[in-house]
């Protein structure tokens, strides 16, 4: 399309612009832009599938994120020097909050690390510790696939006669140590032991199984819904005096659906003041021109999809979500 209309622009006598004509060298820059980034998808024609032209979006690829990406790389890096940090989200439902997080996953995994995730609801509150109890006792498991003769010897050491204790709260933690008896347990062990007692328990626990070599990254959605219980337990692991975790704290909340004295609100001013690295983030919808690039990826297609991006872009507001749902 772009050579046919430049030859024939070229050739036309009268010198007048054709219908689907460049306006100017700037728009024109654009897409040889886009085709130099990736030639084989825009100088060949798409192939149809019988359903309908695929959606041909790049694998991988956060469309608009690059700063918020090396924010959240950069601040995991630090971490897996060996300190604890806190990484806070806000945004809108669809803007990509969890895509971001989730774009970190195989870095942390190929560093050894442990990646943990529990999202909240508008239930969760009924059992305000369970979501993160829930969170660590995942970690129990990915460790017996990794490093368990190691890890469990040190908890045996941590523990001792309190080793019952911890699998009362954590019953994963019995495969790491199968020669000890699980303790039968008729109530939720997070709602039987209180608080101070399940925070300390914990802290423990991440103090033997994090280290620079196998950080823990503990990612929390939705913690508009989380209790201020689950926050506190949040502060006591990464407030650790002991300075010997080593976990990356996540967690995301839709920031158009909490106050200014929301209990995260909170949880950051008491991280900051015990000098716990925090980093906010609030992502907004993509802008017109990440949108375009998105929309060309998908569609393999230049010059037209400018006008299409901006159709979609009012009907959307760049919420990636949103923008999805609207092109399928």
């Amino acid at each position: 399309l772009m050579t046919q209309n430049l030859l024939e622009c070229a050739l036309r006598e009268d010198g007048g612009q054709l219908h689907n004509a460049y306006e100017s060298l700037g728009v024109l820059g654009e897409d040889l832009h886009l085709l130099l980034l990736d030639p084989d998808r825009f100088l060949f024609d798409n192939q149809s599938i019988e359903n309908g032209m695929q959606l041909l979006y790049r694998s991988g690829k956060l469309y608009g994120r690059d700063k918020e990406e090396t924010l959240i790389t950069d601040a995991f890096c630090r971490v897996s020097r060996g300190k604890s940090e806190a990484f806070f989200i806000g945004g809108f439902s669809g803007s990509g909050k969890s895509m971001l997080v989730d774009s970190l996953r195989d870095r942390v995994k190929c560093v050894g690390g442990y990646v943990t995730k529990h999202k909240f609801d508008a239930m969760s509150r009924e059992k305000p510790l369970s979501g993160v109890i829930s969170a660590f006792n995942q970690v129990c498991l990915m460790i017996k696939g990794r490093a368990r003769p190691v890890i469990a010897k040190k908890l045996g050491e941590e523990f001792g006669v309190d080793f019952s204790l911890l699998m009362r709260l954590l019953p994963n933690v019995s495969v790491l140590l199968p020669e000890h008896v699980r303790p039968v347990i008729n109530v939720d062990a997070g709602e039987a032991m209180n608080a101070r007692s399940v925070c300390f328990t914990l802290l423990r626990f991440v103090r033997v199984v994090s280290s620079p070599s196998h950080p823990v990254m503990l990612f929390l959605d939705d913690i508009q819904w989380a209790d201020s219980t689950a926050l506190d337990v949040i502060h006591t692991i990464l407030s650790d005096t002991m300075g010997s975790s080593c976990m990356f704290f996540v967690g995301t909340y839709r920031d158009n659906e909490v106050q200014v004295d929301h209990d995260i609100f909170n949880l950051i001013r008491e991280l900051e003041m015990s000098h716990v690295h925090t980093t906010k983030l609030s992502l907004a919808g993509l802008d017109q021109s990440d949108l375009n690039t998105m929309i060309s990826d998908a569609l393999c297609l230049i010059q037209i999809c400018k006008s299409l991006s901006g159709i979609i872009f009012q009907k959307t507001k760049g919420g990636p979500f949103f923008v999805l749902e609207f092109m399928q």
